[in-house]
Parts: structure tokens; sequence; C-alpha cells
């Protein structure tokens, strides 16, 4: 045997010995121990214990029958219908018990012993049946179906042992106390519930250790709760309060065992999932910010290579406004990777931080105009989609660049304004404008040749699915507006 079995014989020893443990006292002790006590006392702790115990078992059938549909756990199901046959026969036993209300038929110590035998064979069985159950095998299209069983053996005990108790053999007599049928019966339940035990000893390589200890650890304190039971002298003495005591042990041990398999255990695999789930998130959000600081590095490359590109034409003005041109326009991709990769959304970007951002670059990049420009800016505080935010960013480089270039030709200083705004009817507004010279009145938008108009006209319209609109005459004055759900979140 490995370790871990020799470990397993050791938890199960140990066990047996905590349950032997008060009969070896009350053996040494016997004259200062024993005791038999009076009904009225007794019959509080009685119907206390028996009160637990039918408590417990409801519980038992509550917890195994209700989480069935998410469980999918026959094993338990099982159990669960079981207790709620155990349950109803051990409220019979104690119902029926000498000092207690007649329960329909005079109460007598045979009644209620008959009830107390019925439902240790019925929990006997009903254990050893369980151990040969898988845990987990489909959903069980007539699951009302199992409870047939426990409530036709429930319904026949009550009838019989209640009115019918001349059929059944005698098991206490007022003479001779337990009835060798009693006894017999006793040690017959204890054969069984070793039987149980042995088969959930073979469930341990298959369900685990975990899985299986708290009914294998209940057996053993069935088997001390039958022993003692066959060997008390009247039905109110110490054995007998023993008994009940591990008795309450075992039902505990068995509703520890159920809630294991429905609660715990599903709950615990979900929150190693979950573990699971975050560190791979934490690993992709890792990557995809990676990535974001790779593109930006390499747009940075793809303008620096272009700016060396054009130094082989040091004296072409054309050529230099391209370059200039297309390094402001990588920027406005560039400065979108760089807020994603900082920030903790990997999918939107701070709008206003954005347009701020992309100002200051774009005056700092034409530091040397004589015009000096006063900025407004009107944005409303949100996340945008980076899907969104490019082609923003593309359009104000484009406005932006065009308005310090031309507007104010032979002015010292001007104004732009920018307002970005959510609408009630579900669409983004952008408008740009300045108080330069303007567009000629009859400028033609459509067919212009401007590229920097014919971007701004072609990524509202394609990429935006937006509507354009141009003020023609003094003050340049630009609106877009494009619906907000045109791109879905991707990350």
């Amino acid at each position: 045997m490995d370790q871990e079995t020799d470990r397993h014989w050791i938890n199960i020893f140990a066990a047996f010995f905590v349950a032997s443990l008060p009969i070896l006292i009350i053996q040494v002790f016997h004259p200062s121990v024993y005791f038999e006590s009076k009904i009225p006392p007794y019959l509080v702790f009685h119907n206390i214990a028996e009160s637990f115990s039918i408590i417990v078992s409801m519980s038992i059938f509550g917890v195994g029958w209700f989480t069935y549909a998410q469980s999918k756990d026959k094993h338990t199901l099982f159990l669960a219908t079981a207790f709620l046959g155990i349950a109803l026969i051990d409220m019979m036993h104690m119902l029926g018990y000498s000092g207690m209300p007649d329960l329909l038929t005079p109460n007598s110590p045979n009644k209620s012993t008959l009830f107390w035998i019925t439902v240790r064979f019925f929990a006997a069985i009903s254990f050893l049946m369980s151990a040969f159950i898988p845990k987990e095998n489909g959903l069980l299209k007539w699951k009302s179906w199992t409870l047939l069983a426990p409530i036709l053996v429930s319904a026949f005990t009550f009838v019989t042992v209640t009115y019918y108790p001349d059929l059944l053999p005698a098991t206490f007599s007022p003479e001779a106390g337990l009835t060798n049928f009693k006894k017999v019966s006793e040690f017959v339940i204890i054969f069984i519930l070793i039987l149980a035990l042995v088969a959930y000893w073979f469930r341990i390589p298959k369900f685990g250790w975990d899985h299986t200890k708290y009914y294998i650890y209940a057996f053993v304190f069935c088997i001390s709760s039958e022993l003692v039971f066959a060997i008390y002298t009247t039905v109110f003495d110490i054995y007998n309060v023993l008994g009940h005591v591990y008795k309450i042990v075992s039902f505990f041990l068995i509703y520890r065992g159920v809630f294991i398999s429905t609660i715990n255990s599903p709950y615990r695999n979900v929150l190693e999932t979950n573990e699971k789930l975050s560190k791979s998130l934490a690993e992709k959000e890792n990557l995809i910010r990676e990535i974001y600081h790779r593109s930006n590095n390499t747009l940075q490359v793809i303008g620096s290579m272009i700016y060396l590109q054009a130094e082989a034409y040091p004296d072409s003005q054309e050529v230099k406004t391209v370059v200039y041109r297309t390094q402001d326009r990588i920027q406005a991709i560039s400065l979108v990777h760089r807020l994603l990769f900082s920030g903790q959304d990997l999918s939107s970007v701070p709008i206003k931080q954005y347009i701020s951002d992309l100002l200051n670059y774009t005056l700092q990049a034409n530091a040397n105009s004589s015009c000096q420009l006063k900025l407004n800016m009107d944005v409303e505080d949100k996340k945008v989609l980076f899907d969104v935010v490019i082609p923003i960013g593309l359009i104000l480089s484009e406005l932006l660049n065009n308005s310090i270039k031309y507007a104010f030709p032979e002015a010292s200083s001007g104004n732009i304004s920018i307002t970005f705004r959510e609408r009630q009817d579900g669409r983004f507004h952008l408008t740009y404008s300045d108080d330069g010279i303007g567009m000629k009145e009859n400028y033609n938008f459509k067919d212009c040749s401007s590229l920097g108009i014919q971007l701004v006209k072609g990524i509202s319209e394609s990429q935006l699915s937006g509507k354009i609109h141009f003020k023609t005459g003094p003050k340049f004055h630009c609106e877009i507006d494009f619906p907000i759900n045109i791109y879905r979140k991707r990350v």
C-alpha cells in the first residue's frame, strides 16, 4: 500500500477508536457512570435528538433534491430521497415512543422499536446501494419517480406497525427486555453497514478521499450506534442515550458529505475556473498591451523611415509637405495606441484626453508659425472605442493642419473651436471651426482636389458611416454626425 492509502486506513481506525472510546469508558467505569433516566427528562432528550436527526435528514433531502438540476449527481440524489424516507420513519419512531401521546394506537416500547429497526434496516440497505451509484451521469428525465420507493416504504411501515404489529416479530417485552430478534437485527444491520463501509472504500480511487471520507466516518458511528442499541437493557439507560448521540453524529457527517458534493465542490470548481480565467485574461491583457506598444513603436519607425527617405530630396518642398503631413497622420494613430497601452481599458480611449494630446502635438509641430492660435475645446469626458477614435484623430489632424497653414495667412492670432458630444438620438456629433478666411463661396467639396478634404470626407462617410457638412465663406465650419454603435467592443 502507498502512503496515501496508509493514511486513509489510519484515519478510519482513528474514527473507530473515537467512536468506541465512550463504550469502553462505560464498560470500565460501569458502576460509576451507568444510569437509567426517568421518563420525563429522557423524553425531552429523545425528542431533541430525534428532531435534530429528522431536521438533518430533511436538510440532506433538500440539498440533494433541489441542487440536482445543477449538480447532476445521481449518488447524492439517491441518498437525498433515501433520507426523506428515513426522516418520515424516524418521525414515526419519535411519536410512537413510550410516554408520548398515542400515535393513533397505544404507544409502547415495542411499537417505537419496530419503527426503529425498520428505519435502521432501510438506512443501512440504502447506504450499501448508494455505494454502487455513480456521482455524475446526466440528468434523470423522471426524477420524481425516485421518491416512490421511500414514500412506499414509509407508508407500508406506518400502516403495518400501527395497525398490524402482531404480523411482525416482537422487539421488546416488559419482562425480558430486548428480544433476540431485536438483538440479531441490530447485528445484521451492523453487518450491512460494514459492507457499505467496504464498498465506499473501493469508491476512493475513483471519486477521491475528500468526497468519500465523511460517508465512511458516518458508517463508523452508525455501526457504533447499532452496537450500543444491541446491548442496552432499557429504553431509558445510558446506552440508549449514547446510541442517539452516535446517530446524530453519523447523520451530520453524511450531511457534510452531501453538502460538499453538491455545494462546496461545484463552488470550488467554479472558483478554480475563475482563477484560471483571471490568469488567462491577465496574460491576454499583457499580450494586447504589448501589441499596442509594439504597434506604436512600429508607427514611429515608419515615420522615421519616411523622414529619412525625404532627406534625399532636400530642395523639394512638396516632398517635405507630404512627409510632414504623413507624420502627423501617423502620430494621430500612434497616440491612440499609447493611451491604450497605458490605460486599464483595452478597447476604449478617453476622448477628451486624446483630443487634447493631439492638439498639443500639432501645435508643437507647428511652433514656428507666426500666428498665435487659441484653442477652445468642448469635449464630453467619456471613453470611446478606439475604432472610432482613430478616424476622429485623422479628421482633426487634417483640419487642424489646414487651419494652421491656410486659415490665417496674414493674421497674428486666431481661434479654433472643437466640440464633441453624444446626442440623445444615439449619434455622436463632432464640430470643428476656425475664425480664419474660410472657403470660397462657390467651393465644390464633392469634386475638390485637396487631399486633406478628400480624406476628411472619405473617413467620415466610409469609416464612421456619418454625414458631413461644410460651410463655405468666411470662418471655416465643419460638422460631422455618425452613429455610436458602428463598432463593437472586442477586447
